[in-house]
C-alpha cells in the first residue's frame, strides 16, 4: 500500500483552480502560442491569471506547421503535467499549479493567506 502524503493547502489551491479554470476560459485571451502550449491569460484588477495547456487544434489564422509539432512531441523524455495555472495578485505569484487528464497534479507554489477567499470570490 503506498501512502500519499497531502499538505493542508492542496484541497484549497485545487478549489482555487477549480474555481478560476472556468473564469480564464470563458474571459481570457489568448496569447502568443509558445513551442507546444497555448496561452490565455486574464486581468481583472490586480489580477492576473495565467493558463497553458497542451498545443491543440489551430485557430482560424495560424499557420499550420505538423513537422515541427511532432518534433516537439518526440523531444518529450517523460510524460509531464500538461495544463498549467499560475495566479498572482499586485505583481506577486500566489499560486502555481500543473495537472494531467489522468487527473494526476502538483502544486508549484501556494503562499497561504487572506488572498485565497478574495481569489474565491472572483
Amino acid at each position: 500500500m503506498t501512502l500519499t502524503l497531502v499538505s493542508s493547502g492542496d484541497d484549497r489551491a485545487r478549489a482555487i483552480r477549480d474555481h478560476l479554470l472556468p473564469l480564464v476560459r470563458r474571459d481570457g485571451s489568448q496569447e502568443v502560442q509558445r513551442d507546444a502550449v497555448r496561452l490565455i491569460s486574464l486581468r481583472i484588477g490586480p489580477w492576473s491569471i495565467v493558463h497553458w495547456t497542451p498545443f491543440n487544434e489551430l485557430a482560424s489564422g495560424e499557420a499550420s506547421s505538423p513537422g515541427y509539432r511532432h518534433a516537439l512531441e518526440r523531444q518529450q523524455a517523460a510524460p509531464s503535467l500538461p495544463y498549467g495555472m499560475e495566479v498572482s495578485r499586485d505583481g506577486t505569484k500566489l499560486l502555481g499549479i500543473l495537472w494531467a487528464d489522468d487527473g494526476s497534479w502538483d502544486i508549484v507554489s501556494f503562499q497561504r493567506g487572506p488572498w485565497e477567499k478574495d481569489a474565491l470570490s472572483l
